[in-house]
């Protein structure tokens, strides 16, 4: 299958931002404050993560005779330049701005596999992109076939509402966690977690508030049931992609281009 009828315009489009349906409907029961700090949040990620790159990548490639569409070369630097990208909604963050330098370095390095494997996950979700033949055998290439399975499988289990997984991956982004995965060299010792520790409680409950309001308790608790089956699976793809050079490489030039940037 080629995606070619897939248009810029038609791409952006998909993130026009739904949460506030509810509170224009008078249905919410989260306060105006919490219904802005979330469509800020959203906003941040949608001005940040990258989708009109995305969006020009894919008008670009359409331009293309089918033959030369997504090849290799082409592929390879989209995926280090989008996840890149995504890793820019965290670094954009204002409560992880307010954090001492140090602690931003830590929380980088300690959470950026999760968070910029995630969000390139759901890029591709929402493009549509690993539905194109070609980009999937792209793709092969650079993750190998059996890292392929485990973040298709990953992107099969994602939640359905957009914004429940915007959340999930800030929360994720002030996650004072561990690997399975060993790498040297990670300094995993925060200088204030008392600090840390409301923001991540802040966005948990936030998560929750909007999932209640939503769609009712009983639904609430099944979505984050799912979310931490789903999290399992990206735990298998990270610990399978990461025997690939290409996944280090891409991960490690995340990390010294923030650090060149922002610290």
């Amino acid at each position: 299958m080629h995606i070619s009828n897939i248009r810029k315009n038609d791409f952006i489009f998909k993130f026009s931002n739904p949460t506030l349906n509810l509170l224009d409907s008078n249905q919410s029961t989260l306060s105006i404050d919490k219904w802005n700090f979330l469509s800020n949040l959203v906003r941040c990620f949608d001005e940040n993560s990258g989708y009109k790159f995305v969006a020009d990548f894919i008008e670009e490639q359409s331009a293309l005779p089918l033959k030369l569409r997504f090849k290799y070369s082409s592929v390879n630097p989209f995926f280090a330049s989008m996840m890149s990208k995504v890793q820019l909604v965290f670094e954009k963050n204002r409560d992880f701005l307010l954090l001492s330098q140090h602690d931003r370095t830590v929380l980088l390095k300690n959470t950026v596999e999760y968070t910029a494997t995630i969000g390139g996950m759901f890029i591709l979700r929402q493009s549509r992109l690993l539905d194109d033949f070609s980009f999937s055998q792209s793709a092969e290439m650079i993750f190998q076939p059996s890292g392929m399975i485990f973040i298709k499988r990953v992107i099969d289990q994602f939640d359905s509402d957009d914004t429940f997984i915007k959340l999930i991956l800030t929360i994720l982004a002030f996650a004072t966690i561990n690997y399975t995965v060993y790498r040297k060299n990670i300094q995993i010792n925060l200088t204030n977690m008392k600090v840390i520790l409301p923001i991540q409680d802040m966005y948990t409950e936030l998560t929750w508030q909007y999932l209640v309001d939503k769609y009712g308790h009983l639904q609430a608790v099944k979505r984050f049931s799912n979310l931490l089956k789903c999290l399992f699976s990206v735990t298998k793809a990270i610990v399978e992609v990461h025997q690939v050079q290409k996944f280090t490489d891409i991960i490690n030039s995340i990390i010294e281009q923030t650090e060149e940037t922002n610290f």
